[in-house]
């Protein structure tokens, strides 16, 4: 039993709680649970050096990555993501909130509520932002030679142990 769990048992439950996968079309749940069981997050109350930390190819993303549990959080869950030269992620959205900070790199993100109506954000190393929940939105590598990294810090552990967690990918994989 973790230490959070035998601080506080009614956690254990929400912790161990599956919600149901969506069964949308369009939906990126089942990929991604499968690839988390292979890849489960990283236990750490520390992580050394983001910008050379080994990541593990996530095909249906097009990026490499490392998710965490820092410190037996039971909110919050980090990752960080790399892309490659001129590589660029899916079109997705999610039911939960993200703060991306730029490990390395330089790129841009493009979002839109309907996917016509587009902003683009440029961004570089040590740049943060942050986008509204259920935005569409994918981050491009502007390199043609350097690899890319972020760090995304989502409420993705509460968001599931509320059974909202959603993922889901532009209808027509729509590239910017």
């Amino acid at each position: 039993m973790t230490e959070v769990a035998k601080r506080t048992p009614e956690l254990a439950n929400i912790e161990k709680r599956e919600q149901p996968l969506s069964t949308a079309y369009n939906s990126e749940m089942g990929p991604r649970e499968v690839w988390n069981k292979k890849n489960p997050p990283h236990e750490a109350v520390l992580v050394k050096n983001l910008k050379t930390t080994e990541l593990t190819p996530r095909e249906f993303r097009n990026t490499k990555a490392r998710f965490y549990r820092l410190g037996h959080d039971i909110r919050l869950q980090p990752h960080v993501s790399e892309l490659p030269p001129q590589g660029a992620s899916v079109n997705h959205r999610h039911t939960t909130e993200a703060v991306i900070y730029i490990v390395s790199g330089v790129g841009h993100s493009v979002i839109s509520w309907d996917g016509i109506n587009e902003e683009r954000i440029d961004w570089e190393e040590g740049d943060m932002f942050s986008f509204p929940v259920w935005m569409w939105h994918q981050h491009f590598n502007d390199s043609d030679t350097e690899s890319c990294r972020y760090l995304a810090i989502q409420d993705t552990f509460a968001i599931k142990a509320l059974g909202l967690h959603a993922i889901e990918r532009f209808p027509e994989n729509k590239q910017a």
